[in-house]
């Protein structure tokens, strides 16, 4: 954050934007979810930093913002939230999105076919050498 042109938290209580911190994080890799381990609520978090939770979530906002900070982003999400990331398996082939298993059958598919033509064309020409 000290690298940006503007400096957000060389205004404002510290103790604010450390938890605006953390709770951009949390929030980008479900912290606040209770399906997820380790779980905390946003209000157990601020409460633990003396924050008001309208505050730390604007201030966190600001954060994700200047961050590009958002769900499954690879430099900010956690490993499990990385391994766990329902876009890995897709692709996007002519704008159109796709399962990676999918374009596997096809290519496979395509290569059996361009086998079966190969073996065709080297059957002729043994049979024109003869």
């Amino acid at each position: 954050m000290s690298r940006k042109r503007q400096v957000p938290f060389l205004s404002g209580r510290l103790d604010i934007w450390a938890a605006a911190v953390v709770y951009a994080l949390g929030q980008i890799n479900f912290l606040f979810d209770r399906s997820f381990e380790p779980y905390v609520s946003a209000t157990n978090l601020c409460d633990y930093f003396g924050a008001s939770q309208s505050t730390v979530s604007q201030k966190a906002k600001k954060i994700r913002d200047m961050f590009k900070m958002g769900y499954f982003n690879e430099e900010f999400s956690t490993e499990r939230v990385q391994k766990d990331n329902p876009f890995n398996n897709l692709v996007m082939i002519n704008g159109l999105i796709v399962p990676v298993s999918a374009v596997l059958k096809v290519l496979e598919k395509k290569e059996s076919k361009l086998q079966t033509e190969l073996e065709l064309e080297d059957e002729d020409l043994e049979t024109e050498e003869k």
